[in-house]
């Protein structure tokens, strides 16, 4: 008899325990803001160098709630220490040169940062948090990836501190001011200036690009990590090329650059790990293998930022893609309209995840229960439906049963 109660005990513990795994047999747990429960987060990302997060499509307000839970939670418990935003290399590290006065930081925020970040309710805690970890002594540095510029600022303190550092002979020359123009033209987000926009060729960009880029590396710049800036320079003359025409071959060097700045951070301190805020779009992997139903998506088959992490990095990373069933997000083109969620069937990954609240998934996990091989999603982007084997282009996900868009400030 005590026997028999015993075998009870246990297996109604085990139920408890399971209880925890919204979906069941521990391939995935409940998000909650106390982080309780998370032992299936911690065996899976404590040995990671880099998380990427990613997002259906910039404007699902939701998400950004739920990963910057994850993020505090990565940053306490598991000692993540340097958060990556989709952002300009250049501009994030302006931002970063302010943290030590808050208001200032605050205040510069959205001059450094997209707008679909900067400026929604959804990730003031986020800033909050970055200021408050600051100011007790165990920081969780921004840092940028994209070629572009980004923020209401754009190039402009970019332009100004190269006007301080070059000597007369360059800033003063027609060169120099024919370059400043194109770089203002280009740094407009979602912009992609015609020829008669610009008074630069492409050769002739990429040349003075270079011809500042020698003169700061054989010549000492003050207040400024010297390679640094030298990075400065690449960014701006990849921007020099993607941005003068949106084609399949500009997305594919955004991204290449993209990877060739997270490069230069994870080697810049070997003690650190990483996050990465970034578009499930950008850190997907191998999605020409994806089957997609309906017409072709334009991002579909190209190589992300996820293809090259992956082929540098395989034992380092651990990437997850947000999902959900239903709701919408703002369309980050056009903040006045939404775009609402379609429900995908009931064998497709949304169509799994069902009826489960918030929670994280590891897909490998989810597979082995359900027998998955291929089966349908939307995690390339929101509404695009593909077949795959999931897992085999993120390794888990973020189910969000119902999505609200982000909300701007007014």
């Amino acid at each position: 008899m005590i026997r028999l109660l015993a075998v009870f005990i246990i297996y109604f513990w085990c139920e408890l325990l399971n209880a925890q795994s919204v979906v069941g047999d521990c391939f995935s747990v409940e998000m909650n803001q106390q982080g309780l429960g998370y032992d299936l987060i911690d065996s899976v990302l404590n040995e990671k160098k880099v998380v990427l997060l990613g997002e259906l499509d910039h404007g699902d307000g939701t998400s950004f709630i739920v990963k910057t839970d994850l993020i505090k939670y990565l940053h306490e418990k598991l000692h993540f220490n340097t958060l990556i935003f989709e952002a300009s290399f250049i501009n994030c590290s302006f931002l970063w040169n302010t943290i030590s006065d808050s208001t200032v930081f605050r205040s510069r925020i959205k001059n450094n940062i997209y707008h679909i970040w900067s400026e929604v309710e959804e990730t003031k805690d986020l800033f909050d948090y970055v200021v408050e970890q600051y100011h007790k002594g165990i920081p969780l540095r921004i840092v940028g990836i994209d070629p572009q510029f980004s923020g209401t600022d754009n190039a402009q303190e970019f332009i100004r501190l190269l006007k301080s550092l070059l000597p007369i002979s360059i800033s003063e020359s027609r060169q120099f001011f024919d370059f400043i123009h194109d770089v203002e033209v280009m740094s407009i987000w979602m912009e992609f200036p015609g020829r008669r926009d610009l008074r630069l060729s492409a050769d002739e960009f990429a040349q003075f690009c270079e011809k500042m880029r020698i003169y700061f590396k054989e010549n000492s710049v003050e207040h400024e990590n010297s390679k640094l800036f030298e990075k400065y320079i690449d960014n701006v003359a990849v921007m020099g090329k993607i941005k003068r025409s949106r084609t399949d071959t500009s997305f594919e060097l955004r991204d290449k650059q993209m990877f060739e700045n997270i490069y230069y951070w994870i080697n810049e301190d070997e003690n650190e790990k990483f996050i990465l805020w970034a578009a499930n779009a950008h850190i997907i992997r191998k999605d020409i293998q994806l089957e997609q139903q309906g017409k072709k998506y334009y991002l579909l088959g190209l190589k992300k930022l996820g293809d090259y992490l992956y082929e540098s990095f395989p034992n380092m990373l651990y990437s997850i893609a947000i999902a959900s069933s239903e709701g919408a997000t703002l369309d980050f083109t056009n903040p006045t309209r939404n775009n609402y969620l379609k429900s995908p069937g009931p064998a497709s990954l949304e169509g799994i995840m069902g009826g489960s609240k918030t929670c994280f998934a590891d897909l490998r996990m989810l597979e082995k229960k359900y027998g998955l091989e291929k089966y349908e999603s939307q995690l390339l982007y929101t509404n695009i439906l593909c077949s795959g084997q999931w897992s085999q282009h993120f390794d888990g996900i973020i189910y969000i049963p119902e999505m609200k868009p982000s909300t701007p400030f007014r």
